[in-house]
């Protein structure tokens, strides 16, 4: 009878090389949602000072012509943040589908490397 000698390093070692992918595909997910979060604060920081600026707006103007022309410049500049926050969208967007290319990449070049080492 043999008598193997229990080894934790060799199990953990295992279950690392085992789950690898499936963490790092995790971590930039999580990366992401993140990315996201932060990108909604933003926009809704920007329809937040828009809706304070109309506001003061309502108390501050003196006449219908002023207030009209005050609400379009408030209007035109809430557009051009919308704009760029699309364009940072797009930005996130992009760079989470090159990862995501990027880590199926790597992924399959291991299973295959692994595959052709077990053959």
């Amino acid at each position: 009878m043999t008598d193997r000698i229990f080894d934790l390093d060799s199990i953990l070692n295992t279950y690392r090389d085992a789950f690898a992918p499936a963490i790092r595909a995790q971590q930039e997910g999580l990366k992401t949602i993140e990315r996201l979060a932060r990108y909604q604060f933003a926009v809704a920081s920007d329809y937040l000072d828009w809706g304070i600026a109309q506001a003061k707006l309502g108390t501050s103007a003196k006449s219908a012509t002023e207030a009209a022309g005050q609400q379009t410049e408030l209007n035109s500049k809430l557009g051009d943040k919308l704009r760029a926050r699309a364009q940072e969208f797009s930005q996130i967007a992009s760079e989470s589908q090159g990862a995501v290319s990027q880590w199926f990449d790597q992924t399959s070049a291991e299973v295959a490397q692994k595959v052709k080492k077990v053959a």
